[in-house]
């Protein structure tokens, strides 16, 4: 799970990610970047429904998304709830 106050911006967050696989494909991207970055989107879910507190993990994840597919504004949308 993520946080309560977390809830919002981690759904926004994964939306990012949504459109970055998006723009990667009509870009003519390589198929396995694109692949990977949905392996992770699918992963982001998961964290949300888990029982634990995923929180941190999530962001973590979003860090990488960052480093591997310029996804910087998925998040900025985690961390600033915009």
């Amino acid at each position: 799970m993520i946080v309560k106050s977390k809830e919002i911006a981690a759904l926004k967050a994964l939306q990012a990610v949504l459109v970055r696989a998006r723009a990667m494909a009509s870009q003519k991207e390589e198929y396995r970047d694109i692949a990977n970055l949905m392996d992770t989107a699918e992963y982001l879910v998961a964290l949300i429904y888990d029982n634990r507190d995923m929180t941190s993990t999530f962001r973590e994840n979003l860090v990488d998304l960052v480093e591997r597919h310029q996804c910087g504004i998925a998040l900025t949308k985690f961390d600033t709830d915009c």
